[in-house]
């Protein structure tokens, strides 16, 4: 069986034809007109690509130095004060931990004296001992509950803070670079450091 390869290559073939034949003439004046940029002339579109170039070095730096939100905010919600601390927000971070770790021992604390006494309530077989005992074990189990609620509103805090701590650093950050970059002769770009005169 042979395949007969002149048939589409006359269909090719046509086909450019007729795409040169109808195509519109292109106009080199219009693509090359670089006053619709609001370039007048050469040393505007020179001025113009160092303003891009120098906002893209900026824009580097930012991705450089910048908090990523996803990651801080995954990094604070498993361990509280850790979104804080990639912020820069240190002692907002070490009360935030803090609090955390005492509200989590505080209610393990009353729950394990809350256990025994349920033990001892258990075992006990005088209607004096079994009412002693329940008495002791309702109260150090309250106590765990409300610490155990609080833990639970600083975390939610904690999420609240890792939030509006990245997004506020990282708006400051940008306005930190913006001023490093216009202040400055001296700069450090990501291609390394740069003297202007």
């Amino acid at each position: 069986m042979r395949y007969n390869f002149m048939k589409p290559m006359l269909m090719l073939l046509f086909l450019l034809c007729c795409g040169l034949l109808l195509a519109d003439a292109f106009d080199i004046q219009a693509f090359s007109d670089s006053t619709k940029y609001n370039w007048q002339d050469y040393q505007d579109r020179a001025n113009y690509r160092e303003d891009l170039l120098s906002r893209q070095s900026r824009l580097q730096l930012y991705e450089l130095e910048s908090v990523p939100f996803n990651l801080n905010l995954i990094k604070g919600a498993l361990v509280p004060g850790l979104g804080q601390f990639s912020t820069k927000h240190a002692t907002k971070g070490t009360v935030i931990l803090s609090l955390e770790l005492l509200s989590i021992i505080g209610s393990v604390y009353f729950h394990d004296q809350a256990k025994k006494n349920y033990d001892k309530y258990c075992a006990a077989n005088q209607i004096d001992n079994i009412n002693s005992y329940w008495g002791k074990t309702e109260k150090p189990h309250h106590y765990s509950l409300m610490l155990m609620g609080l833990g639970s509103i600083i975390w939610a805090y904690n999420i609240y803070d890792t939030v509006i701590s990245t997004n506020e650093y990282n708006a400051n950050l940008w306005d930190e670079i913006i001023q490093r970059g216009s202040s400055s002769p001296l700069q450090i770009t990501p291609d390394g450091v740069e003297l202007r005169f």
